[in-house]
């Protein structure tokens, strides 16, 4: 999956055996900016404790729940048979997807333009069925692949554990097909050099990718079983333990993390309001803000959140990209601010890359060389 800041890599390099050394002097392991869930799926597969996992975003936590609510791998054959057997009959029988298939099987690549054009004009057309056809169809994702998405959502398990896995299935399959450079913040365009991705991503079929994530998430679960809720990590910080360890990993953009990624939410929520512009952006008031992604209450957001988490004695990993990010941070910051309430007993300094969130080679490269700082910290 596609994410900014993706923590797989200093999992493998520090980051992995720094949470297992620690684990053993906790009771639970809170992930409080649980993003794409690497973290959480580390965690919760590895380590014998409880995972306790929060985001502002819903999509992040049923990520994190598809993992945390079963202690024991589920049938992906089985959720086959129920559910994707079942969206496959009925898209077909849905007057649209005749329309989407004609469209499709007359695509001239000499008059791409026209084709998009032609797919937008046929998702303006009221489908009734669910939010993807009319949000993001002919933008980020073909009539047929709109018009699937929306019936994988109608047609979801009433089993909540089956009912999270298989959103959850979807939301990564979304992100496996969309056609986007990245993150979903902008659709490819019929453009002379962006309309060959954006027509690879538009030939794939959300029910064959479907079924081999489907698969793989059945096959995660936590060796305990945890909980994961939408919440603000600095609100939460208060209710933690002493017996805690906890992984912080806030934003490091300027920039909201929801306008990246607002398909997904889309997904995670099931619903979606008025959408505009090339971004087929929803609303703003839909889209959570984190005081962490405003360059001027970074740092206010930093010391509230460092103060809260001081006062319950818990042990904290923190994460941070070394230089100076766009949301006016730093490593430099962050450990000054941290030295007021915090021990740092431990600091690992990792080399990698992270997104330059739109970066497209032309005004800047979509991923840039960083240092990723991992301080280990105890309250004074």
């Amino acid at each position: 999956m596609k994410y900014m800041g993706s923590k797989r890599v200093m999992l493998e390099n520090g980051l992995g055996s720094l949470i297992r050394e620690e684990s053993k002097k906790a009771t639970r392991i809170v992930d409080l900016f649980c993003g794409a869930g690497s973290v959480v799926g580390f965690a919760a597969e590895n380590i014998d404790l409880p995972v306790m996992a929060v985001d502002l975003q819903a999509y992040s936590v049923v990520l994190a729940k598809s993992i945390l609510d079963r202690s024991s791998p589920m049938s992906s054959i089985d959720l086959e048979k129920k559910w994707i057997d079942k969206v496959e009959k009925n898209r077909i029988k849905s007057g649209l997807w005749d329309k989407a298939l004609n469209l499709s099987t007359k695509i001239d690549i000499r008059a791409i333009k026209s084709y998009v054009e032609k797919c937008r004009e046929l998702c303006y057309q009221n489908s009734e069925i669910g939010p993807i056809w009319n949000a993001y169809g002919g933008y980020y994702f073909s009539p047929e692949q709109a018009l699937t998405f929306d019936h994988m959502l109608s047609n979801l398990p009433e089993n909540e554990i089956e009912k999270t896995v298989c959103r959850a299935s979807i939301i990564i399959t979304a992100m496996r097909c969309v056609a986007s450079p990245g993150h979903t913040a902008q659709p490819f365009q019929p453009t002379k050099t962006a309309k060959k991705y954006l027509l690879s991503s538009w030939k794939r079929d959300p029910l064959i990718v479907c079924k081999k994530v489907l698969e793989e998430v059945c096959n995660q679960y936590a060796k305990t079983l945890g909980e994961a809720y939408v919440g603000d990590a600095v609100k939460e910080a208060n209710k933690l333990r002493a017996s805690d360890l906890v992984i912080v990993d806030p934003p490091y953009s300027g920039v909201h993390y929801s306008r990246f990624y607002h398909v997904l939410e889309t997904i995670a929520r099931g619903d979606c309001g008025p959408v505009t512009g090339a971004g087929r952006y929803p609303a703003i008031i839909e889209r959570p803000q984190s005081a962490f992604s405003n360059p001027s209450q970074s740092e206010e957001a930093l010391t509230k959140l460092l103060t809260n988490l001081s006062k319950t004695g818990a042990t904290v990993i923190f994460t941070f990209p070394e230089g100076k990010c766009s949301n006016g941070l730093s490593g430099k910051i962050i450990q000054e601010t941290a030295r007021a309430f915090f021990s740092i007993r431990k600091k690992i300094i990792i080399n990698g890359k992270f997104s330059t969130l739109g970066g497209n080679k032309e005004k800047r490269a979509p991923r840039k060389a960083s240092s990723e700082l991992i301080l280990l910290m105890r309250p004074k």
